[in-house]
């Protein structure tokens, strides 16, 4: 072990005090210590980055449907949001117009002196009163339903302003809730392309050439669908297909990339079908099949509630947009599937 060299001690200190130099620097060694080994982190292999990596977008993936699921809650909102803006508008417009006739009715019932000295200065015999009469009543009756009315416009405004009010407070939340579920999504890609940056540069050129290949043999299968699927089922089927090699990209529902309840949504929707941009949303929507009657363009449903799902091609197999770093490709249906659907 390595010790600090102390200075050579000047003349005319006395040697007590020379000896209690030499004890305090002791001490300060004795506390310090050796300095600690270091340790370089263990470089990880190919497979064990991307298990990490796979679990990093397994937790991305569930909290990407969660997010569609506010995206497409937010669009809902925002309609009925414009629906209740429309609607206080029209009743301050009737408000207005009728506080208007009231102010108008109001004004020329002070220049002529009120209805009932007009009535009864005019007239000149029973006859007369008896007409005036009943015009004063109905004149009477009107401006009570103005009053009617406009107590009525008033209420119906109060309410359409409480409901636009709570809307615009609803779609704040949601855009609250939408900016940290995206935050959340970020970083964990985030930590997943740092587990990518750990990687020696050969063993990265190498998983980037992997993934190219996979993605070119992909790309080259699409149309290649030649199964027995028909109708709006076959329209899904060979709409999956085409999308065969593009990328996945959370939030997305194409043309040029899909996450994966963007991909089954888009690929029923060029048949015809509506469905949600949210894998458990779909699930509720479809109508259960066993996995011994599912069919081409059956949905295949994972996790309870659903975070993920493809649409099934038959013998087994599935197109299914996986995760960041991977594109719309056929796959295997693997174990965890929570139920089929059809639309």
């Amino acid at each position: 072990m390595a010790t600090a060299r102390l200075a050579r001690p000047r003349a005319y200190l006395t040697r007590p005090f020379t000896i209690l130099l030499v004890l305090a620097a002791a001490a300060v060694v004795a506390v310090v210590g050796p300095p600690a080994p270091s340790h370089a982190a263990p470089q990880l292999s190919i497979s064990q980055v991307q298990a990490r990596i796979d679990a990093l977008n397994t937790q991305a993936e569930r909290i990407t449907e969660a997010y569609n699921s506010a995206r497409d809650r937010l669009a809902t909102l925002r309609r009925e949001q414009t629906v209740a803006q429309h609607s206080l508008a029209t009743n301050q417009r009737r408000l207005t117009k009728l506080q208007a006739r009231i102010s108008a009715t109001a004004d020329a019932t002070y220049r002529t002196g009120g209805f009932g000295e007009y009535v009864l200065g005019a007239a000149t015999d029973p006859q007369s009163f008896l007409d005036q009469a009943v015009l004063l009543d109905a004149l009477s009756r009107t401006q009570a339903q103005q009053f009617a009315g406009a107590a009525a416009a008033g209420h119906a405004v109060a309410v359409s302003k409480a409901t636009y009010d709570a809307k615009a407070k609803l779609v704040g939340e949601s855009l609250h809730r939408i900016a940290g579920q995206k935050s959340h999504i970020e970083s964990l890609l985030a930590q997943a392309r740092h587990m990518l940056a750990s990687l020696r540069a050969a063993d990265r050129a190498r998983l980037a050439a992997q993934q190219a290949a996979s993605a070119a043999r992909q790309t080259a299968l699409r149309s290649s669908y030649s199964g027995p699927a028909s109708g709006q089922a076959g329209v899904a089927v060979r709409f999956a297909y085409d999308q065969l090699g593009k990328p996945y990209s959370y939030g997305a529902a194409g043309p040029s990339s899909y996450d994966c309840s963007g991909l089954t949504m888009a690929a029923w929707g060029a048949a015809g079908v509506a469905l949600p941009h949210n894998a458990a949303a779909q699930q509720s929507m479809t109508h259960a099949v066993s996995s011994a009657d599912a069919q081409p363009g059956d949905l295949v449903f994972f996790g309870s509630p659903a975070y993920h799902v493809g649409i099934y091609i038959g013998g087994g197999r599935m197109i299914a947009a996986p995760h960041t770093g991977d594109v719309v490709k056929i796959e295997a249906v693997y174990s965890g599937v929570s139920g089929y659907g059809r639309p």
